[in-house]
């Protein structure tokens, strides 16, 4: 039997977890690392729990990432990203496609996904800036 007093530092761990790998993005590009005004971010969506849908960039022009990344910068123009769309929950369902984005520099992007049925479509779309 498993006590809450097991699973609460479990949890607490994978949430710190989650929060530090949502903090950073990947430089899907060479050279130096550039500030964030000359950058484009992509973010996927990252759950842990049953019955949530993660998105993950598994590709940036061919380049596949091991692996798959939650959040990306890329420099700007066209890009087409590799995406896996997880949902967790009845052994999993996985769906894998493409989205084309023209990045700008300064903006971020977020993806999203669509299931119905069978099917999954895949969308990325500037986000709306928080401040």
């Amino acid at each position: 039997m498993i006590s809450m007093r097991n699973v609460t530092p479990v949890v607490s761990i994978l949430g710190i977890i989650s929060l530090l790998g949502c903090a950073t993005q990947y430089q899907a590009y060479d050279g130096p690392k550039l500030s964030s005004e000359k950058v484009a971010v992509v973010n996927g969506a990252t759950n842990f729990l049953p019955g949530t849908t993660s998105l993950s960039i598994s590709s940036v022009d061919g380049k596949s990432f091991s692996p798959y990344q939650g959040s990306i910068e890329v420099l700007p123009g066209r890009h087409v990203l590799g995406v896996q769309h997880y949902f967790h929950g009845g052994g999993g369902l996985v769906a894998k496609g493409e989205v084309t984005l023209d990045a700008q520099a300064g903006k971020t992007y977020q993806l999203a996904s669509k299931s119905d049925g069978n099917y999954v479509t895949f969308s990325v779309a500037e986000a709306a800036n928080v401040k």
